[in-house]
């Protein structure tokens, strides 16, 4: 949510990444322990359209497909060798439901905003910056990958994902970051033991939580009457 505002000097950021979150989190448990396939197609259908109203076709195709083929197996081995064709449609539409859950909170959830949110709500602010500067890391690490297989390739030597001297080579690359972002971190005024300003604040709109209690509500509405 791109909206900004200024107070008092300090610029405030709507966003809708916690209760979505929690939303997900709540769906994720739920759909582990009921044995519902009209909840399981519900949220299936609602992720799909809240990822074409987004957008997202790359996304959209994943939701579909990438679940298909352990779909069918579950599917196939519950029908065939498990308790009949009741529970093994659960566990076809359940596998679509875990995979379109996954997707959504990848496309549709700002990792750092997500963790910058929570570190204003009072988790710890070092384990908080500790994940962020990981997350930041990743794209240098496949950077120094990359140049790691075309230097190999040079010497006419080919390197595989599974070769072990590509491990070993992040790991060494991965820890030499690490004085490189203490130091940054440290010259912009980090302090482990002090008070944590913020030059912009993350603001979930009460709106926000409405409709996500809404919708949880109606997926249940339709659940019940279902059943």
């Amino acid at each position: 949510m791109e909206i900004t505002s200024s107070y008092k000097g300090i610029k405030t950021k709507a966003s809708y990444v916690l209760p979505l979150t929690v939303l997900i989190f709540l769906f994720t448990i739920e759909i582990s322990f009921t044995r519902s396939i009209t909840l399981n197609v519900f949220l299936v259908g609602s992720i799909m359209v809240y990822l074409v109203w987004q957008r997202k076709l790359a996304a959209t195709l994943m939701a579909l497909f990438l679940p298909l083929i352990p779909a069918l197996a579950t599917f196939w081995s519950v029908y065939v060798n498990g308790s009949g064709l009741t529970d093994a449609w659960i566990l076809f539409s359940r596998t679509f439901a875990f995979a379109g859950l996954g997707i959504l909170f990848l496309v549709g959830i700002d990792l750092e905003e997500l963790l910058l949110k929570c570190e204003e709500m009072g988790m710890p602010k070092n384990f908080v910056y500790g994940i962020l500067v990981v997350v930041n890391a990743v794209p240098e690490i496949l950077r120094e990958v990359s140049e790691i297989e075309e230097a190999s390739l040079l010497r006419g030597k080919k390197l595989h994902f599974w070769s072990s001297l590509v491990y070993v080579k992040v790991i060494f690359v991965a820890y030499s970051f690490k004085d490189r972002y203490t130091e940054a971190m440290y010259s912009h005024g980090y302090d482990e033991d002090g008070t944590r300003t913020h030059y912009e604040r993350l603001v979930t709109q009460r709106w926000s939580w409405l409709a996500m209690c809404l919708y949880f509500v109606v997926s249940h509405i339709v659940w019940f009457i279902q059943s």
